[in-house]
């Protein structure tokens, strides 16, 4: 065989096997999105698609919900350990998140600060605002409001929509920036078109109340009802208070204003939330509320 020939082999034959690399984790996530677990996770434990970190990631994430395998969050955290360690940066974010929360490992807020700064560095937006958080509150770090703007900032300009309603709320309250209720209010807006409950409801607020920007009663209640849509329920109690007592034009109806608040109790109880008046006092004592 001509050593031009035996090259051309040789070339073929890695091209192949590149190819058929390629193919088992991209099949794997095409039926991981058809919700064809089993059959997905098949194409994933393939030995190249293994050298995949996406693919790692996503086995880590199956365990972690239960997906086309039994729910085991010990397991889901030694394959995002995995994935970590070989630079994917979502599932270094997630082994931060492991360590933050005790899941499947023991409860150690500076390992999770560790995975959190890692995947940030890499740009990954959801760390990026957890680092934000974290330093904002002084959890686990030096607390800096100034820093912690830095990460906010950072995070949203790679596409985290959740922390324009932190951004304004650090203009609003002059928190590592000049205090800026004008400023404040513009980033609610970017955060509320971008569909975030959070702004939208602190952009209904400062319509009602005329803080940074006109008090507008019919834009307050428009922002009000999408946040409460989603499920926001400083939102569904605000809307309940403006029914019972008449408020922004609206004709009273308590029945109606009741069942809000109704539900907002409902959503507080089932998700841990605590009502902004109880948090401002928790706060006040010095006690950290996420």
């Amino acid at each position: 065989m001509k050593p031009s020939f035996k090259i051309l082999c040789i070339f073929t034959l890695f091209l192949f096997s590149f190819s058929a690399f390629a193919d088992n984790a991209r099949e794997g996530m095409r039926l991981f999105e058809a919700g064809k677990y089993q059959q997905a996770m098949t194409y994933f434990m393939k030995e190249d698609a293994q050298k995949n970190p996406a693919v790692i990631n996503r086995i880590g994430y199956m365990y972690d919900y239960g997906l086309g395998v039994e729910k085991n969050r010990q397991i889901s955290f030694q394959w995002y350990k995995k994935a970590g360690e070989m630079g994917e940066a979502a599932a270094q974010f997630n082994v931060g998140l492991f360590y933050e929360k005790g899941y499947g490992v023991p409860q150690d807020i500076n390992m999770a600060i560790e995975w959190f700064r890692k995947s940030a560095k890499q740009q990954y937006p959801n760390a990026e605002a957890k680092m934000g958080y974290l330093t904002a509150t002084g959890k686990g770090t030096k607390q800096s409001f100034v820093e912690a703007m830095k990460w906010y900032r950072s995070a949203a300009e790679h596409g985290n929509i959740n922390v324009f309603s932190e951004i304004g709320i650090m203009y609003e309250e002059g928190y590592g920036v000049k205090k800026n209720k004008n400023r404040a209010v513009q980033y609610y807006i970017m955060g509320a078109d971008k569909g975030n409950a959070k702004a939208q409801y602190l952009l209904g607020h400062a319509y009602q109340y005329g803080r940074g920007i006109k008090d507008d009663p019919e834009r307050a209640l428009h922002w009000y009802r999408k946040a409460a849509e989603q499920g926001n329920a400083d939102a569904l109690q605000a809307l309940g208070g403006i029914y019972v007592h008449g408020l922004l034009n609206q004709k009273e109806d308590r029945e109606k204003g009741e069942k809000y608040i109704e539900e907002a109790i409902r959503i507080r109880k089932q998700t841990g939330q605590l009502d902004p008046a109880a948090m401002r006092r928790l706060r006040l004592l010095g006690i950290d509320i996420e």
